[in-house]
């Protein structure tokens, strides 16, 4: 049995450098991102078009960390105690799915953010889970999203070798992305994790036709390729 626990952390920082990241990454997905995870929710931004500097940033972030400082603490205590309930059955869930494959070492700590999308960091196992959220127990579902791409990826790069490539991220990232919708929404998983993901709209098609089909693991994954190419690689 897996002994992995998650840190749960406060680091206004790293929120400053999820922003850019986000701002820099808006050139491939013509911004979409960057407007659902900040713009939409803190329209501030929007009078540097794209151009703002990092002490501005810096400044924002800082204050609303310095603010919501308490019932972020407190959110956190509720999260971890939320997802020690479900850390069981996730983890024999993960460890049924990839038998062979033993989790990657990283730091694995969920970082509080204060913007809407929650990213995860291949390099170090981090990822971002909300500062504030009304409905607490959706964390567990997005702390199991982005633990699971963890142990894909993992998988993935050593199934999947030419996919190393960072020539590769974009398709690996929709092949991950669609792969995790279709596990996390099976019945066993639903029973722990209570809410279901539509995915991303490029890919429900995809979702949708592959969903219904008993697949092995590896027929999953080479179908997921295939329909990625087919779908929406060709179309770009």
């Amino acid at each position: 049995m897996i002994n992995l626990k998650i840190k749960f952390k406060i680091d206004p920082k790293k929120d400053v450098f999820t922003f850019f990241d986000f701002l820099r990454d808006s050139q491939y997905d013509k911004g979409r991102n960057f407007e659902w995870a900040i713009l939409k929710h803190y329209p501030y931004f929007k009078k540097f078009n794209g151009k703002v500097e990092k002490e501005n940033v810096e400044d924002f972030v800082f204050k609303y960390y310095l603010k919501n400082k308490s019932i972020i603490e407190k959110n956190l205590i509720v999260y971890k105690k939320n997802w020690k309930k479900i850390e069981k059955d996730f983890f024999n869930f993960t460890n049924n799915l990839f038998s062979e494959t033993k989790w990657p070492k990283g730091k694995y700590v969920a970082y509080a953010t204060m913007w809407s999308m929650y990213p995860r960091f291949l390099d170090n196992k981090t990822f971002q889970i909300p500062a504030v959220k009304r409905n607490k127990k959706i964390v567990s579902f997005i702390i199991a999203h982005e633990m699971l791409h963890f142990i894909f990826y993992k998988y993935f790069f050593s199934k999947y070798k030419k996919y190393r490539s960072h020539k590769y991220d974009f398709f690996s990232w929709h092949v991950s992305e669609i792969f995790n919708v279709i596990i996390m929404n099976k019945p066993d998983w639903q029973k722990i994790l209570k809410n279901k993901d539509d995915g991303y709209l490029e890919h429900r098609k995809i979702i949708k036709k592959l969903s219904n089909k008993n697949y092995e693991l590896d027929d999953l994954i080479d179908n997921i390729i295939k329909e990625v190419d087919r779908i929406i690689i060709k179309k770009i």
